[in-house]
């Protein structure tokens, strides 16, 4: 079977390699720490924990490393001799997992070597969990052609949705995913600070699960326009400023005026879209958000 080793088997890096070591043989696994690589080949099931100096050639090669990490980890790879040269008919696929950084930094002058990034829109917060719930994940796929073409099947073997991204517009696309993932955990968050300073009780469940839960399949079965609800697709203007003066006085007032400002005014368009609220009551709460912000 084909080999795969991987450099920096987080927690990324280990589900990958539980997932694909159906189709693939995991070969090595290389943590900066010894334990950190046991631990990952534990739970992959299979291959062995290694270090640089110890790494051996294989067919494919992960680096699952953190973006600032992955030229160094290449470059230590080519310099180990892990990374076969001058081989005939046959080449190396060196691969990483960076959403904002294209196949480009993994640069050589040899011939034998191939390389591409594959980013997997997932959360991998719980590798245990992503093991379920992997297939279906979207895949943005760029680099040189024959690294893509060996890649996108082993992928789609495991579930993976592959498309391709042209590399000059990976940080874009990255900043998407980061508004879609991680900046949804900051904002749903704020919200819980915001009920906490409220004086709610929180502590027999959260109360905005089914809320955020329904907007989430408002919005995914059909789109914005039609899943925006409150007081700006209202044109309720004197509950948007009663929400902005309630957070005067709290120790966050600062943030989240800026937070609310800054959505209220992406929300503007699609109201305007929908056509439930005037145009005369949009321009008060476009005025009312821009006074806010200029105070705060």
């Amino acid at each position: 079977m084909t080999t795969l080793s991987c450099v920096g088997a987080g927690r990324l890096g280990r589900t990958l390699c539980r997932l694909l070591s159906e189709h693939v043989t995991i070969q090595q696994v290389i943590n900066s720490r010894q334990p950190s690589a046991r631990q990952a080949v534990d739970f992959i099931g299979a291959g062995t924990a290694a270090t640089m100096d110890s790494a051996k050639p294989a067919d494919l090669w992960l680096i699952a490393t953190p973006d600032n990490q992955i030229e160094a980890a290449y470059q230590a790879l080519l310099a180990s001799g892990a990374i076969e040269t001058g081989k005939v008919n046959k080449s190396t696929v060196v691969f990483h997992c960076s959403g904002s950084m294209s196949a480009s930094i993994l640069s050589s002058a040899e011939d034998n070597i191939v390389v591409a990034s594959v980013h997997p829109i997932h959360s991998f917060a719980n590798p245990q969990q992503s093991l379920h719930t992997f297939v279906g994940s979207h895949c943005a796929f760029e680099g040189q052609p024959d690294a893509v073409a060996m890649l996108q099947p082993l992928f789609e073997s495991i579930g993976a949705l592959p498309f391709a991204i042209d590399s000059q517009h990976k940080a874009l696309y990255h900043g998407a995913t980061v508004m879609a993932c991680n900046y949804l955990v900051s904002l749903l968050e704020t919200s819980q600070q915001m009920l906490t300073a409220a004086g709610v009780d929180n502590s027999h469940g959260n109360i905005l699960q089914s809320l955020i839960r329904q907007t989430l399949d408002n919005y995914l079965s059909t789109d914005a326009t039609a899943a925006l609800t409150g007081p700006i697709a209202r044109g309720d203007t004197e509950t948007v400023a009663s929400h902005l003066r309630a957070f005067n006085n709290h120790e966050q007032a600062d943030l989240w005026h800026q937070l609310y400002t800054a959505l209220g005014n992406a929300t503007l368009p699609i109201a305007a879209q929908q056509g439930q609220a005037s145009d005369q009551h949009l321009q008060q709460i476009k005025q009312l958000l821009k006074s806010s912000y200029k105070k705060n």
